[in-house]
């Protein structure tokens, strides 16, 4: 069973992220957290009124009809509520860990929808303890077939792709394992074939080597090539993001893949 918490601003693109949440791992037999944050403003200014009361009710008002409405348009069952005073990223990760969550499911853009990630998207992957799968408004509400995990060519441990492999399995999707290397053949043969293959266990799985002077538009060319339905990236303190992509990796990479965004958190346990 999935444990999955969506964070919500009461938005088109967020409630397209709930419905593609329900999609991905089944509307029955899972558990689906929805959630709403507020703050109140005042708290800064002392010459204002408190508004929390009133922003309390209509948050909670607000997430009940957002319920309403994904539950009518999905059929899901095994969902719960949440609204809290905090910021985004804090509450996320009590909630994840209180609750014991294995993954936020969010829209890439907030309710302007004019950035390539919205500013509480982009602190949540920076700060998140959990795995955040960032959606598109444009991705398509399907099963997922094929997953691109971009490689670094560091260390990995199994329990690193738990929810890559948990997809994976609930779509039956194949995972192509893709590394983009300035001094890397076309031909050359994975390094760490080994290493995924006790990761990846029981899933569809494939090795993509490209040649290139840019990461990010290898990884492009393959996303394109092979039709792919998700892109995945380790979430690397020194590593992927560290070494091998710019430091905005989410950002280029989803300038020219616009595609949901899987980014899982690295840990060295």
């Amino acid at each position: 069973m999935a444990n999955i918490l969506i964070p919500t601003d009461f938005s088109d693109n967020s409630m397209h992220a709930a419905e593609y949440a329900v999609k991905l791992f089944g509307a029955k037999g899972n558990s689906f957290v929805l959630l709403h944050t507020y703050i109140d403003v005042s708290v800064a200014d002392p010459v204002m009124p408190s508004m929390a009361r009133e922003m309390m009710v209509v948050s909670e008002e607000g997430l009940q009809d957002f319920a309403t409405r994904l539950i009518s348009r999905t059929g899901v069952e095994g969902v719960k509520q949440e609204v809290r005073y905090g910021f985004l990223e804090s509450v996320v990760n009590e909630i994840a860990a209180s609750a014991g969550c294995q993954l936020v499911v969010m829209g890439k853009r907030g309710k302007g929808g004019s950035a390539f990630f919205g500013s509480n998207t982009t602190r949540l992957i920076n700060r998140s303890h959990v795995p955040v799968l960032a959606v598109p408004e444009t991705a398509a509400l399907k099963k997922v077939e094929r997953i691109l995990l971009a490689d670094d060519h560091d260390d990995i441990l199994p329990s690193q792709l738990t929810i890559l492999k948990q997809i994976a399995l609930a779509n039956n999707a194949e995972i192509l394992v893709a590394h983009v290397g300035i001094e890397v053949a076309a031909t050359a043969s994975h390094w760490s074939d080994g290493i995924y293959k006790v990761a990846l266990e029981g899933t569809k799985h494939s090795f993509q080597n490209v040649h290139g002077e840019d990461v990010i538009n290898g990884l492009d060319r393959i996303a394109r090539h092979q039709k792919v339905d998700m892109v995945a990236v380790l979430h690397r303190h020194i590593g992927l993001i560290g070494r091998l992509f710019h430091p905005s990796t989410a950002k280029e990479l989803s300038r020219s893949i616009d595609l949901p965004l899987l980014v899982m958190e690295y840990t060295d346990k």
